[in-house]
């Protein structure tokens, strides 16, 4: 299974720990960083590990740094119209250059019809695990989605360990880590390695 972490605030040592161990995707969620702040920020990731990030912002340091891609929220108004035209600058210069985006419902889901490198949908699981869940959806709803969705969805929100399996059982093609590894206040790195795993196995023994 596909293995994304999603950063906001956290050290970059973590992150070249977790690179170490095996992510495949991560993208860097700095909402507050100026420009001078993200190159910066991209400067420390060593080389070798790159083509592993996806920026959420200053989308033109993507060609700059030879990351992996740029990611366009939904949540945004006139996000989607901007990301295709800086996307599109971006690939002239970089023409492997992913572009990935997020979901917050089926229905967005279901009508773009765009190509993306992979998506995120989400909140899947409940937060609170007092359900597998979230409220937005149902097993059987994503069951249905996923089997006839053009795009590689990876699931977002409420992610943990024991829910990597029904992930992959429900239909989707990764799961996306954030608010999970980042809670642990002991060992991250012994934390996430068993998430990588555990994704590890989950592709090898389930269909």
């Amino acid at each position: 299974m596909f293995l994304v972490l999603i950063n906001r605030n956290q050290k970059l040592a973590y992150l070249i720990d977790f690179m170490k161990i095996g992510i495949d995707v991560f993208h860097v969620k700095k909402k507050k960083f100026t420009r001078r702040q993200m190159v910066d920020y991209l400067s420390m990731i060593p080389e070798e590990f790159r083509s592993r990030v996806v920026l959420h912002s200053h989308y033109s340091l993507a060609t700059r740094f030879n990351l992996r891609g740029i990611h366009i929220s939904s949540h945004k108004k006139h996000t989607s119209f901007w990301g295709d035209i800086i996307f599109g600058i971006a690939r002239y210069f970089k023409r492997n250059l992913k572009l990935t985006k997020s979901f917050h419902s089926i229905q967005s889901l279901v009508n773009d019809k765009k190509q993306y490198d992979y998506v995120f949908l989400s909140p899947v699981f409940d937060r609170h695990e007092m359900q597998e869940f979230s409220a937005a959806y149902s097993e059987k709803q994503l069951r249905s989605v996923l089997y006839k969705s053009r795009h590689q969805v990876i699931a977002l929100g409420g992610v943990i360990y024991s829910r990597i399996e029904l992930a992959k059982r429900t239909g989707f093609e990764g799961v996306a880590i954030h608010s999970a590894i980042w809670k642990e206040k002991h060992d991250r790195s012994a934390m996430f390695e068993e998430i990588y795993k555990e994704t590890k196995r989950v592709e090898e023994q389930v269909n």
